[in-house]
């Protein structure tokens, strides 16, 4: 039987990864929904992983027989398993996927043993930055959040923060947040932000100027300035704008 390497590195895609002197993290998504594992596997290899996905934990148990993932991302529940169950049969670190809101159940994940929590919908970039972090500083510690300027995500809790006065978004226009701010001042084109902040095949590019326009009126309520640090770049897309501040 090849070893969880061995499966990772010769899973599809796995050819593109860019060169690194470091030898590559190993990240093992587990989730049901066979669109979603797909674009989240394919995500994770863009920077450079040895990723691969399967559908249940049965599968999972399966491929790491040999060898545990550096990390595991997954669905919150599974067929007869969970999330959390897993991860400890594997001896990993965790990042769960829940569609579960409140802060209640947040911190009942964190203090069960979850490394990060990621509440669905999320963006594509979040998810790979929180991943970045969690492989760079072992289980030590959580990026809790993004700061630019006096504007603080707080990406564990989903809030949003302007000069330490709360900023109200929906689960999508947070994302979205997300996705212009990681990282700060690179112009994103409408399909990169509907790739990164909405559901596979959710949306279109005007689903992206509305909630591009319902973000930028909040933080200009907010007192960003006009616009909400959000420049329209002709022809590309948006990009969050640091200068506007």
């Amino acid at each position: 039987m090849q070893s969880t390497e061995q499966i990772l590195a010769s899973a599809p895609g796995s050819s593109q990864l860019p060169s690194t002197s470091q030898t590559p993290s190993r990240v093992l998504v587990v989730e049901p929904h066979p669109t979603l594992r797909t674009v989240l596997v394919q995500r994770l290899r863009q920077d450079g992983h040895l990723a691969a996905a399967v559908g249940s934990a049965i599968e999972a148990v399966d491929l790491c027989r040999e060898q545990s993932p550096d990390l595991l991302v997954s669905a919150e529940i599974l067929e007869q398993n969970t999330a959390m169950r897993l991860a400890q049969q594997l001896g990993c670190s965790v990042i769960v996927l829940t569609a579960r809101s409140g802060v209640e159940a947040l911190v009942s994940l964190l203090d069960e043993g979850a490394d990060d929590v990621l509440r669905k919908p999320f963006g594509l970039e979040e998810l790979a930055a929180r991943c970045r972090t969690l492989l760079k500083r072992g289980r030590i510690g959580l990026q809790e959040k993004v700061a630019v300027g006096p504007l603080e995500v707080h990406l564990l809790l989903r809030q949003v923060t302007l000069s330490e006065k709360p900023v109200e978004l929906s689960p999508r226009e947070f994302a979205l947040l997300c996705a212009l701010l990681m990282p700060p001042g690179m112009v994103r084109s409408r399909q990169e932000l509907l790739r990164l902040a909405w559901p596979p095949f959710s949306g279109g590019p005007r689903s992206v100027d509305t909630q591009v326009l319902t973000l930028r009126r909040k933080l200009e309520q907010a007192g960003l300035g006009e616009g909400g640090g959000i420049t329209t770049v002709r022809q590309q897309g948006y990009r969050f704008s640091i200068d506007n501040i």
